[in-house]
């Protein structure tokens, strides 16, 4: 018999960055459904991939190009709501043709995704069920609670810098104090800085760097647990800097023109958490001992729960304008500020 190859989209350590890995599978001639799908509460519409592993006598790579190598036919899949052990409604998943996928390993730009339009929360369990496969595959999840927002996230100035003094300042840190909601396992908050670079040409490129904390994992799925993100006033000017001056392009610039910061929190069910732990550990084949996380009976993959708010827009503080402009770390980065109220003054663009 063939043996089976198997290439298969993995979601990524950041849960909402999806890329392509290789899995070689030597399992003897069979095929297997593949299923992606996160409930999100903060969307009006939830997607769900679902695929199979399929066999080739040739190049694997060869057959991923080809979009019917992997995809279903007339495939009918549900999604049922269960009240505890009561089934409350069902959806039959609807099937559309993207067209943005990116290039890579697999078929692009057209792929098929399933969906339904009806309303999660969290007081239902969700059942995925479909024949694929010649089995019966299933999974269940439920779905991650309301994300709880605080005072911090929503004030629109980021106040890095207490007072700034050339080479004593006193930095200060930006804190966002959450309590966990019910059914959500996992907490990832990043932010982003924004600015331009005016080049000696004339030309302008948009920048941003973006900056990850380490994720915070609950106790229970209860909700009710108190954890604390932060960013640190000293390591962000500190960061800034090494990172443009990694670049090495400094001969090239006229000018950076400082510009707004963006938060950004994402959050997970147990079972997304457990498929990227584990997803973070190198394997190469489908073997028992090497097998990754999948909840899906009868498949491989992930039905789970996420959510992302963004808060965006935040303007840094006079003083910690003053602080990238002058300050020890970023003062000869060439940042200024385009605000209209710092034309004409040291801080200032123009």
């Amino acid at each position: 018999m063939r043996p089976l190859t198997f290439l298969l989209i993995f979601v990524s350590a950041s849960f909402l960055i999806a890329c392509e890995t290789q899995v070689d599978i030597h399992i003897e001639g069979e095929e297997s459904a593949v299923v992606f799908g996160f409930l999100d509460p903060t969307l009006d519409t939830q997607f769900v991939k679902i695929t199979h592993t399929f066999l080739t006598d040739g190049s694997a790579f060869d057959a991923a190009q080809i979009q019917e190598m992997s995809e279903y036919n007339d495939l009918e899949a549900y999604v049922i709501v269960y009240d505890g052990s009561d089934s409350v409604d069902s959806y039959l998943l609807l099937e559309k043709t993207v067209t943005d996928k990116d290039s890579g390993v697999f078929y692009y730009p057209a792929q098929t995704v399933y969906y339904f339009t009806e309303a999660v929360n969290n007081d239902y369990t969700y059942k995925l069920s479909f024949f694929g496969s010649g089995k019966e595959v299933e999974s269940y999840s439920d779905v991650i609670g309301e994300f709880t927002e605080e005072n911090s996230m929503l004030f629109p100035i980021v106040s890095l810098v207490v007072l700034y003094e050339a080479n004593n300042t006193v930095y200060k840190n930006v804190f966002f104090r959450l309590f966990s909601s019910e059914n959500t396992k996992r907490y990832e908050f990043s932010y982003l800085f924004h600015y331009k670079e005016i080049y000696l040409d004339g030309s302008i490129a948009e920048k941003t760097l973006h900056f990850k904390h380490s994720p915070f994992i609950t106790e229970s799925l209860l909700g009710n647990e108190f954890f604390e993100f932060r960013i640190d006033g000293l390591s962000f000017y500190i960061r800034v800097a090494g990172i443009i001056l990694d670049q090495n392009n400094e001969e090239n610039i006229d000018h950076r023109v400082i510009g707004k910061m963006d938060y950004i929190f994402e959050y997970a069910g147990e079972e997304l958490n457990n498929f990227i732990v584990l997803e973070t550990e190198p394997f190469t084949s489908w073997k028992p001992e090497h097998n990754p996380y999948s909840n899906i009976t009868n498949g491989i993959g992930v039905w789970s729960s996420r959510g992302k708010s963004v808060f965006e827009g935040k303007t840094l503080s006079n003083s910690s304008i003053k602080e990238m402009v002058f300050g020890q770390y970023t003062g000869n980065l060439k940042f200024c500020s385009d605000d209209p109220a710092h034309n004409g003054t040291s801080l200032g663009c123009n």
